[in-house]
């Protein structure tokens, strides 16, 4: 089987997520003849080298018109060669590149789209303009459509029946078991673009202070600050002097032993977030042993949380919510070691890769 992603915003951290593990892995564990297409948007992929050694890539040359161009001229040159198609996000980009592999194929092959689809875009799938309709004409060409969440695989399943797949985001796992031991303090994580919009660090930080008297709990924000967001930031440390030694900014940080580190230390893992796809983040949580506290807003959330096992669900922007949940963590007085082991036990075996691409290569060659 060739098996071709085409993902033409590539950069190295991608390959560690969907982007990369699906044919990395499919590669490694079924002998797929695994290829990812993609523009050259960074001076180096470093893992390419180790972490998926053995997956081809193509780097497009660049075209004048636009990066969907260069694509289609992919496409239009090797669809001929190619078994499955993998594509990702319902866009006009999506559709052309699905149409032109239908029309030189011509026989065999399949389509694979990848949604990534959070609850604002089902909305936008079903709306009665021609971006709707270009979704829903990409959503008819692909043979295959793999979702991530439950909530929407159900009802995607009742419109398009069969071709639509639960296949969820994996976690990256470098062991041969789950993580056995964690060193956990008190410390409350996020990992984000903060600041941005969508992210809602501003109502973490608010519910964070709404909890803070009477302990020692950290708050440690990973990744890089949205310059918009700084006049809030300035303003809101000004008035919380007292926690200036206990919220920890350490910007982005790329070594992965680093951030493994951090994670398994952390008790709490908070994603507040208005909107989210997925968020691959509550996985990198989970499997390091992190209970979860995330919003209605993060589809993934209902199905990784445990049905409120290992967390709790909130409504975006519910700043007394959220902080009602961070209490009840808080003062849980659990052993936390004992528990972290649990929840990396359940991650381990229901959100590894290893199974999640057994049951997508079973519908690939079916």
């Amino acid at each position: 089987m060739v098996f071709v992603t085409l993902f033409t915003r590539l950069k190295n951290v991608h390959l560690l997520k969907d982007v990369g593990m699906i044919p990395y892995m499919l590669h490694r564990d079924y002998g797929v003849d695994s290829t990812i297409v993609s523009l050259k948007n960074e001076e180096e992929y470093p893992f390419f080298y180790k972490e998926v050694k053995g997956l081809k890539h193509e780097f497009l040359p660049h075209d004048r018109l636009s990066p969907t161009a260069a694509a289609l001229k992919y496409v239009w040159n090797n669809a001929k060669k190619i078994d499955v198609l993998n594509v990702y996000h319902l866009n006009l980009s999506s559709f052309l590149c699905l149409l032109i592999y239908r029309l030189r194929k011509k026989k065999g092959g399949k389509g694979y789209l990848k949604l990534d689809m959070d609850l604002k875009g089902y909305k936008r799938l079903f709306m009665l303009n021609p971006v709707g309709l270009v979704k829903r004409l990409t959503m008819d060409l692909s043979d295959i459509v793999s979702v991530e969440t439950t909530l929407l695989y159900n009802r995607l399943r009742k419109r398009y029946g069969k071709k639509i797949l639960y296949i969820p985001n994996g976690f990256y796992a470098t062991g041969k078991e789950p993580l056995r031991e964690f060193g956990k303090k008190d410390i409350i994580l996020t990992v984000g673009n903060l600041g941005s919009y969508p992210k809602a660090t501003d109502t973490l930080l608010s519910a964070f202070a709404g909890v803070s008297y009477g302990n020692d709990w950290k708050l440690v924000l990973v990744g890089p600050i949205e310059p918009s967001f700084k006049p809030f930031l300035k303003n809101f440390m000004e008035k919380h002097r007292d926690l200036q030694d206990r919220i920890i900014f350490t910007g982005e940080i790329r070594n992965k032993d680093r951030l493994d580190n951090i994670y398994r230390m952390a008790k709490i893992f908070v994603l507040p977030s208005r909107s989210e796809s997925f968020g691959i983040v509550l996985l990198e949580a989970v499997a390091r042993g992190d209970f979860l506290i995330t919003t209605t807003a993060v589809p993934a959330g209902r199905d990784i949380y445990n049905d409120g096992k290992f967390g709790f669900i909130v409504p975006p922007d519910d700043i007394p919510a959220l902080s009602g949940s961070l209490i009840r963590l808080i003062h849980s007085h659990a052993d936390w070691e004992t528990r972290a082991r649990e929840i990396a036990d359940y991650a381990w075996y229901d959100f590894r890769w290893e199974p999640i691409i057994a049951k997508l290569h079973d519908a690939l060659k079916s």
